[in-house]
């Protein structure tokens, strides 16, 4: 398999920047076609959530106040992909052409944003999202749970700050988990085309098979080398031992399962994977 479609859900929001950024490096490396798409909420879809108490006018005042938002949203989004494949030079398109060169389109979908990121990861081979952010909004942890948890695609993190690289050097978190080996097996294309494969992993006990070097016994039969590691935990979180490994390393793309614990919300994450969320400046490539 090979990465043809790079689904990028937007905001409207600063953030956008580095979905763009990612975007950009994910459809060069791999000749694919980024699908963007700014996610436009209906305000009449919380009206059911707003109590009996409200009155007529004030449900008026709040759609009306949403759908300003929302214009000024969709103009931003519009205007930075505009710009952003200006700068890239990446042609626009809506169908398969044959060449050997990335491509991109811009739609507008109006809806609930989880389905819709839902349904249309679904039907690419990555999705790429931002990390929530300073900017406090919702939006980004909607678009990273829709795509991780329920799009049954693998999420590219996109790092916070734009990368010289994605995919030339790549750690891999590795603990013989059904997640961990869920990422590694999508992240081939990556994986094929690195220049160098750390994998990483933390002294505990576990089953053979959660080794480095088990994992770099299977890697080579596709022909890539993997450089197994050993961290020490140290009594820190694992979570900052792999980042700072992977730091170490100068790495330019994470690779790791995301473990989910909570049935009421699953998008709370295990520490390890909490931790990297909201810490790493790398880009990180999950799997569920």
């Amino acid at each position: 398999m090979t990465i043809r479609v790079i689904f990028a859900p937007l905001t409207g929001r600063k953030s956008d920047d580095a979905v763009f950024s990612t975007a950009a490096a994910a459809s060069k490396r791999f000749n694919a076609h980024v699908d963007a798409a700014f996610l436009r909420m209906d305000p009449r879809d919380a009206i059911p959530y707003m109590g009996e108490g409200i009155s007529g006018a004030l449900v008026d005042e709040f759609i009306q106040r949403a759908e300003e938002e929302n214009a000024s949203q969709s103009h931003r989004s519009r205007a930075a992909f505009d710009a952003w494949r200006g700068q890239e030079a990446i042609t626009l398109a809506d169908a398969p052409s044959g060449a050997a060169s990335p491509t991109c389109s811009y739609r507008e979908i109006v809806g609930d944003a989880d389905r819709n990121t839902e349904a249309c990861g679904r039907l690419a081979d990555l999705v790429i999202a931002a990390r929530h952010t300073a900017e406090g909004t919702i939006e980004n942890e909607v678009a990273f749970e829709a795509s991780l948890m329920h799009s049954g695609r693998p999420l590219l993190l996109a790092a916070p700050s734009p990368q010289g690289s994605l995919g030339d050097r790549i750690t891999i978190a590795w603990n013989g988990s059904a997640e961990s080996a869920r990422a590694v097996g999508a992240a081939m294309p990556f994986l094929k085309a690195a220049q160098s494969v750390t994998a990483i992993t933390a002294n505990e006990d576990g089953n053979p098979e959660g080794t480095g070097e088990a994992l770099a016994g299977y890697l080579a039969w596709h022909g890539i080398t993997v450089t197994p590691k050993v961290v020490e935990a140290d009594g820190r979180p694992i979570g900052e031992i792999l980042l700072s490994a992977a730091e170490a390393d100068k790495s330019d793309l994470l690779v790791m399962g995301a473990y989910s614990h909570s049935r009421l919300r699953e998008y709370i994450l295990g520490g390890a994977t909490r931790h990297i969320l909201d810490e790493s400046n790398l880009p990180v490539f999950m799997a569920h």
